[in-house]
């Protein structure tokens, strides 16, 4: 029986260069994601207040969560969740 993967969640804010290369390193790697944008939508901002956190982006695997954007630590920490990162 397979494992359950986690849901990922990524806080990100309109124009910001970061969520945007987080956000193209994990269609690129094949992982299902969640954008949760802070400035249009309200829930997630009250979401992403009650996690203290001051910087998007800010990236949820399940309970796991990584501050700012660092492709080897992203993929580790995806890697380390049981998901599989497609190379290209």
């Amino acid at each position: 029986m397979r494992k359950k993967l986690p849901r990922v969640a990524i806080y990100t804010t309109r124009n910001c260069p970061n969520c945007r290369q987080a956000k193209a390193a994990m269609r690129e790697w094949g992982i299902p994601f969640q954008e949760l944008d802070i400035e249009k939508n309200q829930r997630a901002a009250k979401e992403f207040a009650r996690l203290r956190m001051r910087a998007v982006p800010l990236i949820k695997v399940g309970e796991r969560v990584l501050q700012g954007y660092d492709a080897k630590r992203l993929g580790t920490l995806l890697s380390n969740a049981g998901f599989q990162l497609r190379r290209n």
